[in-house]
């Protein structure tokens, strides 16, 4: 290796180009207690992502049919977006891979949420969760 000295810019430039590490996505949660917007949150975020050309999923959890019993996120505001409705992230198999953003809301229903956000994270996606911060006993 050359010193200080001897390297010219683009030999700097050069080296330092071998350490670039390769994009590992992301992970963005969005936690908070009832009422407090955290859907309407979510569904902002993951639009933005889609508005800037990125492939977007949209999940819900099955359970949840409060304001709608199809598949859709919907805000108390009656805000609704189109959503893959589930009870566990094997029901979707690989197709998430697909996307380059996933948005999830109720987080904290799913018991493989964890593996699968840092999964996703790993494979380069940007995930974004919203989910309670505790229980009706918290």
């Amino acid at each position: 290796m050359l010193n200080d000295a001897e390297c010219t810019l683009t030999d700097k430039i050069t080296a330092t180009q071998d350490f670039v590490q390769p994009f590992r996505g992301s992970l963005e949660m969005i936690i908070g207690p009832m009422f407090a917007g955290k859907s309407t949150e979510l569904l902002r975020r993951v639009d933005r992502h889609r508005h800037s050309g990125k492939r977007c999923l949209y999940i819900k959890y099955s359970g949840d049919v409060r304001y709608d019993s199809k598949s859709v996120i919907a805000t108390h505001d009656l805000v609704k977006q189109d959503a893959v409705s589930v009870q566990k992230f094997a029901d979707i198999g690989d197709s998430w891979k697909d996307y380059d953003c996933i948005g999830i809301d109720e987080g904290q229903f799913y018991i493989d949420v964890v593996d699968f956000a840092e999964n996703a994270a790993l494979a380069g996606k940007i995930v974004i969760i919203s989910a309670l911060s505790g229980s009706a006993f918290r």
